[in-house]
């Protein structure tokens, strides 16, 4: 089996722009997550994720984004919520009616992203150890927030 099958099973770029275009938006509108996108270009984030997700889907697409450790570095991201994208992701790939072999290639692949997007390994959000996070980023110079139009 080739990676290249599972784009071409989940139906090619236009399938999965579909996919891509409702996950964005889900995670844009979630209360629990979205404010991470505020300064952020929604149409930019589509490009990025659409290029992320052909390339490990095997389509022949450039990922042109930056590097997944360095694009999440700034942001203070708590485990929960990490797991709050992820159940998203798969909600979204199961309601839209991706084949099997796809979504599960998809979610263990973004399952094995987590050490590059968050340090923590809980699988909640914790304010106290949040606030803590944001404290130390403050002091090393960084605000948590995506520089506008960049993400």
């Amino acid at each position: 089996m080739s990676e290249e099958s599972l784009f071409s099973e989940l139906g090619g770029e236009p399938a999965l722009r579909r996919v891509i275009d409702r996950f964005v938006d889900r995670i844009f509108d979630d209360m629990m997550i979205g404010f991470f996108f505020r300064n952020a270009s929604r149409e930019r984030i589509k490009e990025k994720e659409y290029e992320f997700a052909a390339k490990h889907l095997g389509a022949g697409v450039a990922y042109t984004g930056k590097p997944i450790r360095e694009a999440h570095a700034p942001h203070p991201i708590m485990g929960g919520q990490f797991m709050r994208r992820l159940k998203i992701l798969d909600d979204t790939l199961r309601e839209m009616g991706v084949p099997e072999r796809v979504r599960e290639h998809w979610i263990r692949h973004t399952e094995s992203l987590r050490p590059l997007v968050t340090r923590d390994s809980g699988g909640r959000c914790d304010p106290d150890q949040a606030r803590q996070r944001v404290r130390d980023l403050a002091q090393n110079g960084e605000t948590g927030e995506p520089p506008a139009e960049d993400a």
